[in-house]
């Protein structure tokens, strides 16, 4: 009997159905081990040596796979094809011990089709050690800075804190946006326009070029000055002409741009894209949704190419297929991007279901990817003014036009823009064909007031577009990260854009200023560029986790040492006269970022909390 493990129960039933008869497929549910919740669980004294465990309610589903490992005569450890599969397909084996020389290979697969799971079962390889160690890195450091710098967060800050790794530099974003606009002060500007007339049509151009001097006035007054100087002058058309320019296709999906065209255009929060992602990949719909990868299947694109060329024609098929580069220098392993399995399954439009939605909009652009760019024809002029030709003033007013003459791929898809962003390739004003010397008529010269705007609050596609920007964490973590700071109410949404609580700014401080090397969001960058040579063979785990600490040990020593003075200085938390049920201390009232809550005083040492207002009633012998 061979085995296959896999990670979820439904694509397990899925791939059975398609092995049959000599395969037992089973599913792990994901990890199956991890450090321990309640210590450190990374030996410090034996080189960073992590003391995994099975975790807690995942005992007898280990018992059930060792088992079932121990007594197949082949077993194909099928894991999802990333670091953190790469991981748990190591400890299901480490879980397993000896097992005398019997056939184990990985197989890794990123779409459950029946003809890429068979494909991936007929090659396997070897268990990649470099990603497991790559895996196994992250999580050590990742502990060391959460286990580590949480406690000392929480004493001087006095609340119920935790500090992540990447999440504290998710935070650090949108504080550091946050007290950008706060910081602002709006300028008003003028800007001057001209409406003119050529040969029975109006268009408009603005002020390009006055002197050496800058075309934004700081008072109306000079605008009106300069529009006052060009009362009754001639004005002519300079260089003028006409071009064609073409849009080429977004490539197709990565997680990243994933979870903004879903933020954007349907209103899903990055955490909702990836589970309802996820399981359209178990359901055989998609291509494995955890990448960063552009790359894609020849036999992928050869089936776009017929769905193109049958229902938009000739025109809309390119002569040969498009190819995209991954522009992140810190993209990891080279995964197919989000796809249809079958493009042949075309989207239900009618459907309201979120899925649904979702699919319609991986399969348009996907579609639109191996489409014909569109075209535009570009008009554009400069236009002179002055007392007669040969006496031209020293300023110079452009115009220019867009007009679409071609959608190409925008007949399936366009981007979807964020609430306060512009499509600025859509959008056209018509200018007419003009010729050199061509005398113009002028209708008006409006004076245009504005202010200085301050940048916007991040939506939560824009900070999964800037994580990604700043490299800062992975695909497969941009989710999580927006959702753990929104959970533990370090930022709330207002008008679907992200605000720092005051608790978060605090935390926020806190971090940045006592450990200004590893929440600098450079150095996030850096250690995740480490984490790939790991990953890549040419760096140890040791050598990493090992750099790591000599950086981080001695800000985690002076944080304490400062932690411990706030404590001093800080009033005695008010006592409640009750004791802990956990370990007999005293309860006493705290503020954390929830506002008052009961703990107990020998915190961190016992993590006993309850809220407020959930104290029990006390009835006095009087009231019966």
């Amino acid at each position: 009997m061979k085995l296959v493990i896999v990670e979820s129960p439904a694509k397990a039933k899925k791939i059975a159905g398609f092995l049959g008869n000599g395969w037992t497929v089973e599913a792990c549910r994901g990890h199956v081990r991890d450090l321990p919740e309640t210590e450190l669980g990374v030996n410090m004294d034996q080189g960073f040596r992590p003391q995994y465990q099975v975790l807690p309610g995942k005992g007898n589903l280990v018992k059930k796979l060792v088992k079932a490992i121990r007594v197949a005569d082949e077993v194909y450890l099928a894991t999802d094809p990333d670091r953190e599969g790469e991981a748990i397909a190591w400890h299901l084996l480490a879980l397993a011990g000896d097992l005398k020389g019997k056939p184990v290979f990985r197989s890794a697969f990123n779409a459950i089709t029946e003809s890429a799971v068979k494909a991936a079962l007929a090659e396997p390889r070897p268990l990649d050690e470099a990603l497991v160690e790559a895996q196994g890195a992250r999580r050590i450091v990742d502990r060391l800075v959460g286990y580590l710098v949480s406690p000392v967060a929480c004493k001087a800050l006095d609340g119920r804190l935790s500090a992540g790794r990447v999440q504290s530099v998710a935070l650090r974003l949108v504080v550091e946006r946050e007290r950008e606009i706060a910081g602002f002060r709006p300028e008003t500007f003028f800007t001057l326009k001209a409406r003119f007339e050529a040969d029975g049509t109006s268009f408009e151009a603005n002020l390009h070029r006055l002197k050496d001097t800058d075309v934004r006035f700081t008072s109306r007054e000079q605008a009106e000055k300069l529009v006052g100087l060009m009362q009754g002058a001639a004005f002519w058309v300079g260089k003028a002409g006409q071009t064609l320019k073409l849009r080429n296709p977004l490539p197709p999906f990565t997680t990243s741009s994933l979870q903004q065209a879903a933020s954007k255009g349907l209103g899903l929060w990055p955490e909702k894209t990836m589970t309802l992602a996820q399981t359209l990949y178990e359901q055989g719909l998609i291509t494995y949704h955890r990448t960063d990868g552009m790359s894609i299947a020849q036999e992928a694109q050869a089936a776009a190419r017929v769905n193109i060329q049958r229902d938009y024609g000739d025109a809309y098929l390119p002569p040969t297929p498009p190819t995209y580069k991954v522009k992140s220098a810190n993209a990891q392993e080279a995964h197919e991007a989000i796809r249809p399995t079958d493009v042949s399954r075309l989207p239900d439009e009618s459907a309201d279901a979120d899925g649904a939605k979702l699919y319609a909009l991986i399969w348009k652009r996907f579609i639109a990817s191996q489409m014909t760019p569109a075209r535009y024809t570009v008009t554009a002029a400069l236009i002179h003014a002055g007392k007669s030709q040969d006496k031209p003033f020293p300023l110079i007013f452009k115009a220019q036009g867009r007009e679409l003459i071609f959608d190409g791929f925008l007949r399936v898809y366009q981007e979807p823009v964020d609430v306060d962003e512009t499509d600025e390739a859509n959008e056209t004003g018509h200018v007419p064909v003009l010729k050199e010397g061509q005398a113009l008529t002028l209708l008006e010269l409006p004076i245009d007031e504005a202010q200085t705007r301050p940048p916007s609050r991040f939506s939560e596609a824009a900070l999964v577009q800037a994580l990604e920007k700043h490299g800062v964490g992975r695909p497969s973590t941009y989710a999580s990260m927006v959702k753990v700071i929104k959970d533990k109410h370090y930022v709330v949404l207002k008008n679907k854009r992200m605000a720092p609580t005051e608790t978060g700014a605090k935390l926020c401080d806190f971090v940045v200023e006592r450990f200004p090397q590893v929440f600098d969001v450079g150095y996030t960058a850096r250690l995740e560029a480490a984490l790939d040579r790991v990953a890549a063979g040419e760096m140890q785990q040791s050598d990493l986790l090992e750099t790591f600490w000599r950086g981080f040990q001695p800000q985690l020593k002076t944080a304490t040492e400062y932690a411990l003075t706030q404590v001093k200085a800080r009033p005695q938390a008010k006592a409640i006269g009750e004791t802990c049920p956990e370990c007999g201390g005293d309860l006493v009232e705290r503020q954390g970022s929830q506002g008052a809550f009961i703990g107990c005083a020998t915190y961190p040492k016992c993590a006993y909390t309850r809220n407020l207002e959930h104290k029990p009633l006390v009835l006095h012998p009087a009231e019966g």
